[in-house]
């Protein structure tokens, strides 16, 4: 069996779609997967809410006391909520384990067969000096009260977030690692049989009192206990003897497994070593063949205290180990994030989850592999982001960055991730975000890329040619948006061509240009000091030049355009991500000079070219101020 649906009414960040909780809709219900099922999505989204409720619900292997309090229940501005419900659905039953339930079971009709079903309700209502808690199963809308021997075999194996493995392990009243180790089968008592365990601490308990035998010296420890003795008679009536002994109180087996501990090494482990034997501990019992209830584990933040490496082995680990248990586990990790199965993975966003298996996507099944493939090799950021630039090549990857920052957009202040596609084969990364109920994720994406019409002065089509194929271009790339996706294309031909077009910035662009062709040329990487005075002496001249040339041409923009893209950077194989780094440095260095920010501000805003670029950043960050509006 497994936990296959989750509805909360009312619970903390989740409210309510009506007026009360039996008129209405679940303020979220999520399916879960029988295997790995990985909760995403930045600080306070609702994943540790998802989990604690299916904790509060069906309670944990170890048993911890955990209590409603009065900020469970769902606040809207400043009413907080009288009532809440938590619902558990739970199905892929054996006939075994379905014999353990039989009087909460209910059914349901797959495909023509039965199926089993079992639905636990956990309600609350605050009276206002208290909660009043009540735990019931069934499929009525009632239910039955759920005895204590069935609700222990729902119990959940819960790792808390930033655990401390070293108190989880450490010997004591409290110890975690004798918990597990008396569910095991190995240490059950056989009657009133003395355990194999006891026996061999009776052995060791005897040599202890023999030791400390204050009527045998051979040891050394007798002198010591006559003398303790000579006390202990001094301070009792002469009536009443009593002679003290040494012996290691408690000898019942689960006293002695509760002074075991466990550890990796002699030396203390680190905390990233700790937390892995903690969770191998916990597993131990999740898989044990005595666990006959759920084998259900949830794990917050799995990355805790573990590098990158340390956290790829432990989710390949447990993804092989999903098939014989189920797992929720929550994750910040970029790592994580992008190397878990799609359809593994629910992401938390604005009080709701959304699952981004093929069943509630607009990608196609198909096409999975070729994201998962992309995801796990970039570690790309693109589920922890309140905002997503999708470009097509480095260029933009380098440059957006520095551009955003200049226009007062910094995108790691607004949460935005840029994802390098590599190519124009964005659909895979847009239908990902696209709902086939329809309903917004609340992330907007900005899908940037090039016009890709070469432009006249290249000799192949007339300029109405042109215009319609620009049309057609904008035509294609329409079908990705919607109020959330939205599509900026450059207004000719690529990145680079724009920039070269830019009468505020192609001077500046084209000894970018240079500077790359002389890097790419040198051995070490590094010109020569001396080289950047010569890129200067030829930007200086070309430009005269040009001007002097096409001076009074209509086109002398574009044909300056073209001879800088075309007949130097293409045609020379000049880097363009190397020129973007550079032309990057730049500005950055315009914008080092004090008062510069705001000239240099107002040419991006200026730039006809370019405005392409600075939509898609207002649109993932926050509208343009009106006074700049162009």
């Amino acid at each position: 069996m497994y936990l296959s649906e989750l509805k909360l009414w009312n619970f903390r960040k989740y409210g309510i779609n009506g007026e009360s909780i039996e008129s209405s809709l679940p303020g979220v219900a999520i399916q879960f997967h029988e295997g790995m099922n990985v909760l995403i999505g930045e600080n306070d989204s609702g994943k540790t809410a998802i989990v604690d409720a299916i904790r509060y619900t069906l309670g944990t292997q170890s048993r911890e006391w955990i209590r409603l309090d009065e900020s469970d229940f769902h606040i809207e501005g400043e009413q907080r909520a009288k009532e809440l419900k938590i619902e558990c659905i739970f199905r892929g039953f054996t006939d075994q384990e379905a014999g353990r339930f039989l009087e909460w079971l209910g059914y349901e009709d797959v495909e023509g067969v039965k199926r089993y079903v079992l639905k636990v309700c956990y309600t609350a209502r605050n009276t206002g000096n208290r909660v009043v808690t009540d735990l019931r199963a069934g499929q009525d809308s009632v239910g039955a009260p759920i005895a204590g021997d069935a609700r222990s075999l729902l119990r959940t194996t819960y790792l808390k977030p930033l655990r401390d493995a070293d108190v989880e392990l450490t010997p004591g009243r409290r110890s975690r690692f004798a918990q597990i180790l008396k569910a095991h089968k190995l240490f059950q008592k056989d009657g009133a049989n003395r355990h194999e365990l006891e026996i061999i601490f009776d052995k060791a308990n005897e040599a202890i009192e023999n030791y400390f035998d204050h009527n045998d010296d051979s040891f050394g420890a007798g002198e010591l206990m006559k003398s303790l003795n000579s006390y202990v008679e001094a301070f009792f009536p002469q009536n009443e003897p009593h002679l003290p002994s040494v012996t290691v109180s408690g000898n019942d087996l689960f006293d002695i497994l509760q002074r075991l501990s466990l550890s990796l090494d002699v030396n203390p482990p680190g905390l990233g070593a700790a937390n892995l034997l903690c969770m191998a501990t916990e597993l131990l019992l999740l898989q044990s063949e005595e666990n006959v209830g759920l084998k259900l584990a949830l794990i917050e933040e799995l990355e805790a205290h573990l590098h990158p490496q340390a956290q790829l082995r432990l989710i390949y680990y447990l993804k092989e180990k999903s098939t014989t248990g189920q797992y929720i586990l929550t994750t910040h990790s970029t790592t994580m994030g992008s190397s878990i199965p799609l359809e593994n993975l629910i992401l938390c966003k604005n009080s709701k989850a959304f699952p981004m298996g093929s069943n509630f996507t607009g990608l196609e099944k198909k096409n999975y592999d070729y994201l998962h493939r992309f995801l796990d090799a970039t570690k790309a950021n693109l589920f922890f982001a309140r905002g997503v630039l999708l470009v097509e090549g480095d260029a933009e990857n380098l440059l957006i960055p520095t551009i955003a920052k200049i226009i007062d957009r910094p995108l790691h202040r607004y949460g935005v991730s840029i994802v390098n596609v590599g190519s124009t084969a964005f659909s895979h990364f847009v239908e990902i975000f696209r709902r086939q109920d329809g309903e917004p994720i609340g992330i907007k994406i900005a899908l940037i890329t090039d016009m890709d019409v070469k432009p006249l002065e290249y000799g192949e089509k007339k300029q109405e040619e042109i215009e319609t194929a620009k049309i057609n271009r904008k035509n294609r790339l329409s079908k990705y948006e919607n109020g959330e996706i939205k599509v900026f294309i450059s207004p000719n031909w690529t990145l680079e061509y724009e920039l070269a077009l830019s009468s505020q910035f192609r001077a500046d662009f084209y000894r970018s240009m240079l500077w790359a062709e002389k890097v790419a040329n040198s051995k070490s990487g590094i010109p020569q000091e001396s080289k950047a005075e010569e890129v200067d002496k030829v930007v200086q001249s070309d430009f005269k030049r040009w001007l002097n040339t096409w001076g009074d041409d209509p086109r002398k923009d574009e044909k300056i355009a073209f001879e800088i893209y075309k007949n130097q950077m293409l045609d020379k194989e000049i880097s363009k991500a190397i020129t973007a780094q550079a032309f990057a440095q730049a500005l950055d260095n315009k914008t080092a000079v004090e008062g510069a920010v705001k000239l240099v501000k107002s040419d991006l805003q200026a730039a006809c070219t370019l405005q392409y670029l600075l939509d898609a950043i207002y649109h993932v960050t926050e509208p343009r101020e009106p006074h700049n509006a162009y």
